[in-house]
């Protein structure tokens, strides 16, 4: 993969923040050595359960006509995620820490790029379409490597990659719960961050979809539709029914999704603009707290059949809070998954 880089010691001893009498999880994860010839034999022969990797883009959101940020989140998150203790809740020795998909030789192109012009959109999709083979791809890989991707940063047009990869991999279609305040459920018409699970879906990769949180005021006529259409395999939980009008309770809702998912293999796929003021490319006054993300992705994460985490859209810049705040929270949300799946049973 020509955009891929490698994460390695020189990176890891610049987020390190060494502690006498601590282990930090930097200084027990896993991270491919010099001398790589191979990445599907590095990850079949590394020992490690969970595969990290970041993904450093604005191709799809600005695609969709949404505001791209100047920072990524894959810096923020390991600065955190580095620095956590290494203890009986949570050890390195699983964790490789693969490196990132870079895609900042688009940076200029993608910011001058103006998507209300038909020729400037079009070069957008196909610039999504080129990062769209490097995501299935190197997803494929990992799950045919029986590890579980853990993906960091860029739009949730790199939903599609995530499912593709998995349904290549296991050789049939997959289910997907997205946390996000958009189903992301967009029409078929050019690839973007807004129709990564319509692609999927109308493909024939993605079998049962779950959008849980989503905001009443962002769905069209034409998504609704499809919900309705497809009403076996596409549910929908909205925020106003379950933390605005209480028609559904929270708890509840997350248990009768994660029923409905955990029969086949699934992704969890977060957006973090479903939570209240994080930045985000498309940062809300009004979602979930964080703490409510983590009891999701908890409870998600709790069986055998969850294959991988992605969290997405996520641009400290967007916000004048501190960057290791967004940094924080993914950490939080990485380590919940990996403790969930440490302890499930099922």
């Amino acid at each position: 993969m020509k955009n891929f880089k490698y994460f390695n010691t020189t990176e890891l001893n610049n987020f390190l923040a060494i502690r006498k009498g601590e282990a930090k999880l930097g200084e027990k994860i896993t991270i491919p050595t010099s001398n790589i010839l191979d990445l599907a034999q590095l990850l079949k022969e590394n020992n490690a359960k969970y595969v990290v990797y970041g993904i450093k883009e604005f191709a799809g959101v600005k695609a969709n006509f949404g505001v791209i940020g100047k920072t990524h989140s894959w810096e923020a998150f390991l600065n955190s995620f580095l620095n956590i203790q290494n203890s009986k809740f949570l050890k390195g020795k699983k964790i490789l820490i693969l490196g990132c998909l870079d895609y900042d030789h688009y940076a200029d192109e993608i910011a001058n790029c103006d998507p209300n012009n038909k020729e400037e959109r079009k070069r957008l999709n196909q610039i999504v379409e080129e990062i769209d083979k490097e995501v299935t791809y190197l997803n494929t890989l990992i799950h045919q490597s029986e590890k579980k991707p853990i993906v960091i940063g860029g739009g949730h047009n790199n939903s599609y990659g995530n499912i593709k990869g998995l349904a290549l991999a296991k050789n049939k279609a997959i289910n997907v719960i997205n946390f996000d305040a958009h189903t992301d459920f967009r029409a078929l018409e050019g690839r973007h961050s807004g129709n990564g699970f319509s692609y999927a879906f109308n493909e024939g990769f993605l079998k049962d979809y779950c959008a849980f949180g989503v905001h009443e005021n962002y769905l069209n006529k034409w998504m609704i539709e499809q919900f309705e259409t497809h009403s076996d395999r596409l549910k929908m939980y909205t925020f106003e029914e379950m933390k605005v009008r209480f028609e559904k309770d929270f708890p509840s809702a997350m248990n009768r999704a994660f029923a409905q998912i955990k029969t086949n293999k699934y992704g969890i796929e977060i957006d973090v603009d479903a939570i209240e003021n994080i930045a985000s490319s498309a940062m809300t006054p009004n979602g979930f707290s964080t703490t409510e993300a983590r009891q999701f992705v908890s409870l998600l994460a709790n069986h055998s059949n969850a294959s991988y985490l992605h969290l997405c859209e996520g641009y400290s810049d967007r916000s004048s809070m501190p960057v290791n705040m967004l940094g924080k929270l993914l950490s939080y949300l990485v380590s919940d998954f990996i403790k969930a799946q440490n302890n499930c049973k099922k």
